[in-house]
């Protein structure tokens, strides 16, 4: 297991139900103290008190808490013999409770620690085939949601930021989360990037994100690098960088803007395609041995809207005489 300062970087879930058991834990011993104070009190007359014979109600209270607590300072005695069983019994009872709480506690703290420590680090050794998302403002958490709406699980998808309150977010969300450069060799070695099939960089700067995109590139050449743009001319940069696909968020939401001024309805569609959890998806697979040589047109029960071949997409109208190769990619709509 590694050590405290190995797994630093890490971030884990708050742990909400420890606190609230802290407190549930503590309430019954208030109670119990209550408890036992009142029996002390409606005995009162069989204990002695060094400083004067009446025992008040917050001498029973006094008490009880310095005989749990073992402090005995012996200015208050049992001197009958239903006090002395009183003290026995419930005394006793109320010291045991109270080393449980103290003790259970501060062990469980500890022990939480360790445990949540180990386990990061055991999943970071099973890490291979997660999406590394870097950056987790509004576009990383939509990037996170819906690679979850596609059916990946929230162990295979990690989060590396350098912000210390979006790191925790994702971990509360139950993503892996870290607290790391990712234009850092050091800290995407430790995201496990030479095992991790793709990598989201979702940055505000196209500066940074060609940093993060070579670094990447460096330490797994056959990763594949999905990258925000902020600047269209930065775009040769971030291509030359070894991203593979670039999104431009300006000139994506503006085009919607603008079809949905005469075609709102084609925008709700687009928004429906694009997003897996909803009715309607475009879904993307390699050709099947047996499509081989075969015209998209002719495959059953696949709604082909394109094919890609080589880096280029052919779209529907240039699909009736392009028979299908080995290593095409087809596009098609499905229905959830």
């Amino acid at each position: 297991m590694g050590t405290a300062d190995e797994m630093s970087n890490f971030v884990y879930r708050k742990r909400r139900a420890t606190l609230r058991t802290v407190l549930v834990r503590i309430s019954a011993l208030i109670l119990m103290i209550i408890i036992i104070s009142s029996i002390v009190y409606l005995d009162r007359n069989g204990y002695s008190d060094s400083t004067d014979d009446r025992i008040s109600l917050l001498d029973a209270i006094y008490f009880t808490v310095v005989s749990i607590t073992t402090t005995g300072y012996g200015d208050i005695t049992p001197v009958s013999t239903v006090a002395r069983l009183i003290d026995t019994v419930f005394i006793t009872l109320g010291r045991a409770a109270m080393w449980f709480v103290i003790v259970g506690t501060a062990y469980q703290f500890i022990f939480d620690r360790y445990r949540e420590a180990y386990l990061m680090k055991a999943i970071q050794k099973s890490l291979s085939g997660h999406v590394i998302i870097a950056g987790y403002s509004d576009t990383g958490r939509s990037a996170a949601k819906e690679l979850m709406a596609q059916g990946r699980k929230k162990k295979h998808i990690m989060v590396i930021t350098i912000d210390k309150e979006e790191a925790q977010e994702a971990a509360e969300s139950g993503y892996v989360s870290m607290i790391g450069d990712a234009t850092r060799e050091k800290d995407l070695e430790k995201a496990v990037i030479s095992k991790a099939s793709s990598i989201i960089i979702t940055t505000s700067k196209d500066a940074t994100n060609v940093l993060v995109a070579l670094t990447a590139r460096y330490l797994n050449p056959e990763i594949r690098i999905i990258s925000k743009v902020m600047d269209l001319e930065n775009a040769k940069l971030l291509e030359k960088s070894g991203v593979d696909v670039m999104i431009a968020p300006a000139v994506t939401s503006g085009n919607l803007m603008a079809t949905a001024t005469t075609q709102p309805n084609v925008v709700h569609l687009l928004e429906d395609m694009m997003t897996a959890g909803k009715g309607l998806f475009i879904c993307e697979r390699v050709v099947q041995s047996d499509e081989v040589g075969v015209l998209p047109k002719k495959l059953k029960g696949i709604s082909m809207i394109g094919v890609a071949r080589q880096g280029k997409v052919y779209t529907m109208g240039e699909l009736d005489s392009l028979k299908l190769r080995k290593g095409d990619r087809l596009l098609c709509l499905k229905s959830k």
